[in-house]
């Protein structure tokens, strides 16, 4: 019997111990430690806070706006049936003449391909040009030129057929002739003059398809798909737009418009826009006119067109969404870079015609 005591002491104590550490088991696994791994490079200082400290803007998969999109516009657009229609004095004579000799007629439309452009950025409308010839697309198209010396440069170069200088009575602000640097002083100025031209030809009656010059056209068969596309809803479809980001913003740098009142109204009210707010630049005012708007698929007056056909720079350049996808885009839109970096980008993608 006394033999038998330590033996039993011995055994109570070994199920205590095996009963405790099973209980410290299930509360571990019910609430885990949190623990921070440093690795060797990653210093201890930055494991607080880890994510507040990651660089979002090199984020190339996110689908932010850019900073011109997020600018607060405090002039609210024009009701649908209290805005009138403007009245403009006929295109002069020697430029009505130009730009017929442009225009490509399709059934109801008369349709121009422009650019407006300052001598700032002459290289690239040298290398859009090019990238007309090489998708065909160069037969007929006009270069509204912001200033003499891009007009004087684009003659020399061959092109007076395809480019008129813009009168000086059409503009509501002085502008520059230099490289405008996105957002900086001269950029907005610039990017409204493009929607003052715009506007002229609407009331023309002329359907304009503008673009961007830091725009390299890559498919022959783009006039042929958008006209299906502008088509394909009878004539429903008055604007059809390329986008910044899905489905939310529009990019105001290629489209086409059609001369109908939605269209001059849209346009109307961005002029409005910008000339209160000089900080608010042509896409950014376009895209608080169309907030306002009816946008239902199957009413709506604006078509927007595939980002994976149509792409931004993002998507081409740091997404290489169609090499992943084995998509042919029909243009490519150096945008979401500034300044050199244009060139850079369209050249290292092949896309710089005028060093070849």
């Amino acid at each position: 019997m006394v033999d038998w005591l330590p033996k039993r002491r011995v055994l109570v104590s070994l199920v205590g111990v095996f009963f405790l550490i099973s209980v410290l088991a299930l509360l571990t696994n019910l609430f885990p430690v949190q623990t921070n791994l440093i690795t060797d490079d990653q210093p201890s200082s930055s494991v607080t806070g880890t994510f507040d400290a990651i660089d979002h803007t090199k984020d190339t998969d996110s689908d932010e706006p850019e900073q011109e999109d997020l600018v607060q516009v405090n002039t609210k657009p024009t009701d649908a049936d209290k805005w009138e229609p403007k009245t403009f004095e006929p295109l002069e004579g020697a430029m009505m003449k130009i730009i017929n000799n442009n225009i490509r007629k399709e059934k109801k439309d008369k349709i121009l391909l422009t650019a407006v452009v300052n001598a700032g950025m002459a290289e690239y409308t040298l290398n859009w040009i090019e990238s007309l010839k090489r998708t065909n697309q160069d037969a007929k198209y006009l270069v509204f030129a912001i200033d003499k010396e891009l007009y004087d440069i684009l003659v020399d170069h061959g092109y007076s057929d395809h480019v008129v200088q813009i009168p000086e009575d059409w503009f509501h602000q002085k502008l520059s002739s230099g490289f405008a640097k996105w957002l900086d002083k001269s950029y907005t100025p610039i990017t409204h003059a493009k929607t003052l031209v715009v506007e002229r030809l609407l009331y023309a009656d002329i359907t304009v398809w503008f673009s961007d010059v830091d725009i390299v056209f890559t498919n022959a068969h783009i006039y042929d798909y958008l006209l299906m596309k502008l088509n394909s809803r009878k004539s429903l479809t008055e604007f059809l737009t390329t986008q910044e980001t899905e489905q939310k913003i529009i990019n105001s740098g290629f489209y086409i418009m059609r001369p109908t009142l939605t269209n001059k109204r849209i346009l109307s009210d961005s002029i409005v826009i910008q000339d209160n707010e000089p900080k608010v630049t042509q896409q950014r005012a376009m895209n608080r006119v169309i907030d306002e708007m009816n946008l239902s698929y199957q009413t709506s007056p604006m078509a927007l067109l595939d980002l994976a056909l149509f792409p931004h720079g993002r998507l081409y350049f740091e997404r290489a969404q169609s090499t992943k996808y084995g998509i042919e885009p029909m243009m490519v839109h150096a945008n979401y870079r500034v300044g050199e970096e244009k060139k850079k980008s369209l050249q290292g993608a092949n896309l710089w015609y005028l060093d070849e």
